[in-house]
């Protein structure tokens, strides 16, 4: 390779990481939105600064969001579709930046309680709005060989959001509301810098718009292309002869991901990995870690955003199916170890808790908590990407909502120790499905994983 080609492979690359980084912002308010819980519940239930919330009242704060997160999923998927990948991304932030600061100005008196639930609803509804964009927009955008490792980015700013908000609320352990003011500005810089990227090039091509998808893949890859790889996106873009619609499920490259992606997203909720993000506090509290809450929750946030970040890289290497497996393994076992300390009751174990339940947020992070989402971006045919990533993301989250309303009943009904074998029993079971039914598309175009759908 001689120097001119080098250094146009070197910007190609720094332009679609710039890329990668710049889409990917508008995730960072809805990681907040899903660690916010966890620091602010303490909080309002010790009626320090607000009126004292119930157990009842507590867990609505907690659930809602993952309320209105399936709302939004399913808002996202015609708006991907219909609008454009763009529009989808600059979208998000509206509803983000209006729930945000309905919690920041809330106020003890009348109507108080109903306007925090209606500030985690829009905030939910921003998150669910979120979660497919970012992940379709750098899979059709990447080159092949970064394809791999950018579509996991999404994790990394939302593992990012969380610690921010576990970090804000180490800071200001009182303050939920000035926490919540801080947040609202996220929404503001991501709407700002997405507004300078261009459209999706597949998504202009399936339009019609062939010279603006060249020009975008252009400024999206920072070189000009070979003549022959340009045909190729314009020949995956082609146009369609009408829109995405429900009927287009049955096809067997659609309604097999969406199966299994499906069957991911429950395991990964039951298995307590949303749990652990959204009652971090109470959690560690629930494991017999006794040291303060706030500190282990920035631990877990600190180990989530670093895992992300070496799973971005471990993802190209590797491969999913291999470090899905390993996920669920270790997941698995901590889960068993984190009951087996609970029921032994020895203070002398508590460090073994505090390392386990770290441990835990390290190997969920590996493949559970990571892969579904980029996988999102991968497994699904071009025109109905949208429609079916906001069915899949919507029904991740109906789970979210039924384990997190659940959960401290669970506690009540099952004990300590029950919750957490319950949590273990699910990873294995998740395990064992992922082994028989995870198909590995690392290393394959989008048209050769469409395919391999289409022929089994």
């Amino acid at each position: 390779m001689d120097s001119r080609t080098a250094s146009r492979s070197v910007r190609s690359i720094l332009t679609q990481v710039c890329v990668a980084a710049l889409v990917n912002l508008g995730s960072v308010s809805p990681g907040m939105n899903l660690g916010y819980s966890a620091i602010a519940l303490p909080a309002m239930q010790s009626g320090n600064r607000s009126a004292t919330l119930s157990q009842d009242e507590a867990s609505w704060i907690a659930s809602l969001a993952s309320i209105g997160t399936p709302i939004g999923c399913l808002v996202s998927g015609p708006l991907l579709d219909r609008w454009g990948r763009r529009a989808a991304l600059l979208s998000l932030n509206a509803p983000g930046l209006a729930g945000w600061m309905l919690i920041a100005t809330a106020q003890v008196q009348s109507g108080f309680l109903w306007q925090l639930y209606a500030g985690r609803l829009l905030t939910g509804v921003s998150t669910g709005m979120a979660s497919v964009p970012a992940t379709v927009y750098i899979a059709e955008a990447a080159d092949q060989s970064l394809r791999g490792m950018l579509v996991t980015w999404t994790s990394i700013f939302v593992s990012l959001g969380i610690l921010l908000v576990y970090l804000f609320g180490s800071v200001l352990p009182e303050d939920w509301q000035g926490v919540a003011g801080v947040c609202a500005v996220f929404p503001v810089i991501s709407a700002v810098l997405i507004w300078v990227l261009p459209e999706s090039p597949v998504w202009l091509a399936s339009r019609g718009r062939a010279l603006e998808a060249e020009n975008s893949l252009r400024r999206l890859r920072g070189v000009d292309l070979p003549r022959q790889e340009v045909e190729a996106l314009l020949d995956r873009g082609s146009p369609s002869p009408r829109a995405a619609n429900f009927s287009d499920v049955i096809r067997p490259e659609v309604w097999k991901p969406l199966l299994i992606l499906n069957m991911f997203f429950l395991f990964q909720q039951i298995s307590g990995v949303f749990v652990v993000i959204f009652y971090a506090v109470d959690i560690a509290d629930e494991a017999g870690v006794h040291t303060d809450g706030y500190l282990v929750s920035v631990l877990i946030g600190a180990t989530r955003l670093l895992v992300t970040v070496v799973i971005s890289y471990a993802s190209k290497r590797f491969g999913r199916r291999p470090l899905a497996v390993v996920s669920g393994v270790g997941m698995t076992m901590c889960m068993g170890t984190l009951a087996g300390c609970v029921h032994l009751e020895s203070s002398a174990l508590n460090w073994l808790r505090a390392l386990t339940l770290v441990l835990y947020i390290f190997m969920s992070t590996v493949g559970f908590l990571t892969l579904p989402w980029a996988m999102i971006g991968e497994l699904f045919p071009t025109r109905v990407r949208g429609l079916a990533g906001g069915i899949t993301t919507c029904c991740a989250y109906l789970y979210s909502f039924a384990v997190l309303k659940t959960y401290p009943e669970m506690k009540d009904t099952l004990g300590r120790q029950g919750v957490f074998l319950f949590y273990g029993v699910a990873a294995l079971l998740g395990t064992v499905f992922l082994w028989f039914y995870l198909p590995e598309t690392q290393g394959k175009t989008l048209e050769e994983v469409e395919q391999m759908f289409s022929r089994k």
